[in-house]
């Protein structure tokens, strides 16, 4: 094999890259989303006035996201 074969053209690693990162940024949008459908539900049970639960749910799954992103994007 050839060093040329090798090699792959520039616009599919590009491509690769566009959809690794359009993942994560809808992984995070889908984990966001049920925290706040579950906190929700939650504080509904619950009878909470303020939505604790919500915030909750939120920040966790804002913490879990990010350190997902990061340890993904420490991947190569």
């Amino acid at each position: 094999m050839s060093q040329a074969d090798d090699q792959k053209p520039k616009g599919e690693e590009s491509f690769k890259s566009y959809l690794k990162y359009s993942g994560l940024a809808f992984q995070m949008i889908g984990a966001m989303v049920l925290a706040a459908w579950a906190g929700s539900k939650l504080d509904d049970y619950m009878g909470n006035e303020n939505p604790w639960m919500t915030i909750v749910l939120l920040v966790v799954a804002v913490v879990a996201s990010m350190v997902l992103v990061i340890i993904s994007l420490s991947k190569k």
